[in-house]
């Protein structure tokens, strides 16, 4: 079987709609900078923040053991049925969510609620929609991902997006203009979306089918994950509550501008490849072993880098010009974020390939503690470098932490699974990309059409510089226009 053809397809689908849903992020980035003031922008991210820090825990990580077991499952290496699969991890994703939710308003209301400012606390009821629709949502579009159903999850994904925006859009403009609106639009999008999954696979599951066995099996491979997944979220995310802390709304907005451009764009990379490659690698591995799934992890990873490091360097030379397009001079101050954001997103955006022995091998519990250590550094740093560097300080906070934590990841897992890296290549594509954003600075882009045609000009003078200089994308290439021809 062809691996590399089969990721390319899967990849694709998950890559062309990776771009459409960013799309509607570079749409609604400059509304919602527009609309909102930067204290309001502020609340708007710790709001979005605690949403996803919500879901994170209240999946109990049962989404990684949908991805995981699926080909168990598949491939019949159980007793079981796949009934008892979709069944036993639905209606444990229900109750498990349903539990910690309940458990969170109960205490907010009777422990927390005289601490929490009234604009935040009248957005607590659609923050429990959205963290149990969110939950739900995630086990069950794991499903499709895990039966490489790409096309059908990027539709989805697609649409839940969009219609997420245009509700929120039209509340938003038609009859609460404020934050309140904005997430009863996500909270109605994402209960529709949620309606059409559960009947999508409602023939699959039966309530007879049950197993308690695989849920505690399912939560014991998955519970080391929840905490690596929290700790990640702290580290994307924890900056924000410590610079809410000590500094306020204003510079909560100011540093997420910069952070969430960042993120929007080196997700442009990661998050397709991240989804099609984790169900491909634990295929090949059960399939053809150790040897074959070495050389797919390697390649990957070389065609990984010669995409990330042009990303990395754009943002890095261009990323107050594209505030000032997308989010008005009013944010330009977050430009100072960008270079020290964007090195660290995508070196771990990487950490599903040269991570992978953690997978294969369900050593998931080294990964919690590698998590946890980088999350606690990552808290540490910010309560000591905020108060004295500001908003720079969170960035250099991320930046140290996330490289220790892919630094230990990589090390790690080499002695379970060999990933090599070809040096060699990296300062090939490095070189590329400052030729590239050399080329194209000539004239500064004033408004989104002329950044649009500079970043698709720099596009193409890094591909054609590619294909002269690295033979294997050459060949890859005419391989590719033989075969069509």
């Amino acid at each position: 079987m062809n691996y590399f053809k089969k990721l390319f397809e899967q990849s694709s689908y998950y890559f062309i709609s990776n771009v459409i849903v960013m799309i509607a992020g570079f749409i609604s980035f400059p509304i919602w900078t527009r609309i909102f003031t930067k204290a309001e922008y502020g609340v708007f991210s710790l709001v979005g923040i605690t949403i996803s820090l919500g879901v994170g825990f209240s999946k109990f990580g049962l989404q990684h053991a949908a991805l995981r077991y699926h080909s168990d499952f598949k491939e019949k290496k159980t007793n079981l049925d796949m009934s008892y699969y979709y069944t036993t991890l639905f209606m444990g994703s229900l109750l498990i969510s349903g539990m910690i939710i309940s458990i969170a308003l109960l205490s907010i209301e009777t422990l927390f609620r005289n601490y929490i400012d009234r604009p935040l606390l009248e957005l607590i009821p659609l923050v429990a929609v959205l963290i149990f629709t969110g939950t739900i949502t995630s086990v069950l579009t794991m499903f499709i991902r895990a039966d490489n159903r790409a096309k059908l999850y990027s539709i989805f994904i697609v649409i839940k997006k969009y219609g997420g925006l245009l509700l929120a859009l039209f509340i938003v403009f038609h009859f609460m203009r404020n934050l309140r609106g904005l997430f009863m639009g996500f909270a109605l999008s994402d209960i529709l979306m949620l309606t059409f999954l559960i009947v999508l696979f409602l023939n699959k599951m039966k309530i007879t089918r049950i197993s308690f066995p695989f849920l505690k099996e399912a939560i014991r491979y998955s519970f080391p994950l929840i905490w690596m997944e929290l700790s990640n979220m702290i580290l994307n995310f924890g900056d924000r509550y410590l610079i809410q802390f000590y500094m306020g709304s204003d510079s909560v907005g100011i540093y997420s501008a910069g952070y969430n451009l960042t993120n929007m764009a080196q997700s442009f990379l990661t998050t397709p490849l991240r989804l099609a490659i984790i169900p491909m690698y634990l295929q090949i591995w059960n399939r053809e072993g150790e040897r074959r799934t070495i050389n797919f992890l390697s390649n990957t990873l070389d065609y990984y880098f010669m995409l990330a490091i042009p990303i990395v360097v754009g943002m890095i030379w261009y990323g107050k010009e594209i505030i000032i397009v997308l989010a008005t001079s009013k944010f330009q101050e977050s430009a100072i974020v960008i270079p020290y954001i964007v090195i660290p997103l995508v070196l771990h955006g990487a950490y599903v390939i040269y991570g992978a022995g953690f997978f294969i091998q369900k050593k998931t519990k080294i990964l919690m503690y590698l998590a946890l250590t980088a999350g606690i550094v990552n808290i540490a740093l910010n309560i000591i470098l905020i108060p004295k560097f500001g908003i720079l300080g969170a960035a250099y906070a991320t930046l140290i932490a996330y490289i220790l934590l892919s630094s230990l990841i990589a090390l790690i897992s080499y002695k379970f699974l060999k990933i090599n890296i070809q040096l060699k290549k990296l300062l090939i594509y490095l070189f590329l990309s400052f030729f590239t954003m050399m080329a194209i600075s000539i004239y500064p882009a004033k408004n989104i059409l002329e950044l649009l045609i500079k970043i698709a000009v720099g596009i193409i003078v890094y591909s054609i510089g590619a294909f002269i200089i690295d033979i294997k994308i050459r060949q890859k290439v005419l391989s590719i226009l033989l075969k069509r021809g």
